[in-house]
């Protein structure tokens, strides 16, 4: 969902290096590859060979991807973690966040996640995982739908309705499970109920088995700024476990954090 306005100062070639950059993650998303060839690249990016060689001999050179000689592939370089580590240092929700975080997973021995909300996609940009699970699921930057995830829907409850509207609408209504909610009005009723209880509790809605329950996490005028979740799993937990031992430690982690930021 790009935002809509001047292009003057727009410089494409810094575009293009981004486009670069992204071709990875989209690999990994849909062909499950960690590094790519110069046509994958190109193909990627739909930038001719030419010009995926120039910008991708740019980001070789400047340190934020390595070539690997034997097989000619690329991928992305431990520089790429100094763009995340600048985020997450000045981050004055992330530093009010992590000591509540780390106590109520302590508390209820399990994960806790803090999510934030970015176009149509929540990013999980703090996890402090407890289950062994899959190593992609457990590391800060996942974004999952917004529409679809229990952070996502408790982030869009305390948002305004033109906002929600316009990210309700450019989202792709994709079933991940065969529980998956697609429908526009029920996911609307979701987030106006969400809106009243100030939490939103989502039943196996990515993966199969998992019950994630959400709460806002509010500046001074009601705006949610992001969301903290919890992600439990069946048969383990059921439905009123959740209910009279998880909402309310994650709407007071929320309410905690929210303070803290005034």
């Amino acid at each position: 969902m790009k935002k809509q306005g001047s292009r003057t100062l727009f410089v494409n070639a810094v575009e293009k290096g981004f486009q670069v950059l992204s071709a990875f993650r989209r690999a990994q998303r849909e062909i499950g590859a960690s590094d790519l060839s110069l046509t994958e690249i190109a193909q990627f990016c739909e930038f001719d060979t030419s010009t995926a060689q120039r910008f991708t001999n740019t980001l070789v050179e400047l340190g934020y991807l390595e070539k690997d000689e034997r097989t000619k592939h690329y991928r992305p370089s431990i520089k790429l973690l100094d763009l995340s580590y600048t985020y997450l240092v000045q981050s004055k929700l992330a530093e009010a966040a992590m000591p509540t975080l780390i106590e109520v997973s302590r508390k209820l021995d399990t994960s806790i996640n803090l999510c934030e909300l970015h176009d149509t996609e929540i990013v999980y940009t703090i996890r402090i995982p407890h289950e062994k699970r899959a190593y992609r699921t457990t590391i800060p930057g996942r974004r999952v739908p917004a529409s679809c995830t229990s952070g996502g829907i408790a982030i869009l409850s305390h948002r305004r309705e033109e906002e929600v509207n316009a990210i309700l609408e450019a989202s792709e209504m994709r079933a991940y499970t065969e529980w998956t909610i697609t429908d526009m009005d029920k996911i609307r009723e979701k987030i106006e109920l969400a809106r009243k209880n100030s939490y939103h509790m989502s039943i196996q809605q990515m993966v199969p088995g998992e019950i994630s329950t959400a709460s806002p996490i509010l500046d001074a005028n009601g705006y949610a700024l992001a969301s903290v979740q919890i992600p439990v799993y069946m048969p383990k937990w059921t439905v009123e476990m959740i209910e009279e031992k998880i909402v309310p430690l994650v709407m007071g982690a929320a309410q905690e954090i929210s303070r803290a930021l005034l």
